[in-house]
């Protein structure tokens, strides 16, 4: 994936000027990672910002006993780090690499140097940013209001629009994840997705593959989150 096309697609700089792109595409570099090769870990210095180009990486957190969480997984065409890009604090969760990976790295200071010289560029990313807090508040909704069959579905249904690979040809949705990594995404063991998995597959909403859901019957999970949602 070229630069340009990363940053222009990215909800974060998404319909800036082109020219714009290109100024902050100037300011990367290319950082390479082995599978499981650690990026940075939580209470690290602040001091980038990442896209994919190619590869995965997970953001996770984990306690004192070992235990892990899957915050999110970011596969390419996506950018992490912009929190800490903005207020400059420690990062606060994991980041390593599920896959030999290829990332965009911008630093800081020279975001905000760029930022301080481009006025349009500090106020599409309020705007941007106001958007992501909004979408946080939706998930803590979900948490609280949306049974586990309802947000695995949200779920599934939200990760098959941003990062999911579309056959023309079947109109079908694939999604390279494990159970066990959505288990961690949703908070809650693998057994517990597989159980709802399963009976989803047993209706053909679903087909399952190693690694990997294919949502054959989209409206079925839209449905279920409604009926929830009411």
């Amino acid at each position: 994936m070229e630069i340009g096309d990363l940053l222009a697609r990215n909800f974060l700089f998404r319909n800036l000027d082109p020219d714009v792109i290109e100024r902050i595409s100037a300011l990367g570099t290319t950082v390479e990672l082995a599978g499981n090769q650690v990026l940075f870990l939580k209470g690290d210095e602040g001091d980038a910002l990442y896209g994919v180009l190619d590869g995965r990486i997970r953001i996770s957190s984990g306690d004192a006993d070992g235990k892990e969480i899957i915050l999110n997984i970011i596969d390419p065409g996506d950018i992490f780090g912009e929190i800490a890009l903005l207020d400059g604090k420690p990062r606060t969760a994991d980041a390593s690499a599920m896959a030999a990976s290829q990332l965009f790295r911008v630093q800081r200071s020279d975001f905000l140097g760029l930022m301080a010289a481009e006025p349009r560029l500090t106020q599409h990313l309020l705007e941007m940013v106001c958007g992501r807090i909004r979408k946080t508040s939706e998930m803590l909704e979900d948490s609280a209001f949306l049974d586990l069959p309802a947000r695995l579905a949200k779920r599934l249904l939200s990760l098959a629009k941003y990062y999911g690979d579309s056959s023309q040809e079947t109109a079908l949705t694939g999604i390279q994840i494990s159970q066990a990594e959505l288990g961690q995404l949703m908070g809650t063991s693998r057994e517990s997705i597989n159980k709802h998995l399963q009976y989803w597959r047993g209706r053909g909403w679903i087909t399952l593959g190693r690694g990997r859901v294919t949502i054959e019957a989209p409206g079925a999970l839209e449905n279920l989150v409604e009926r929830d949602d009411e």
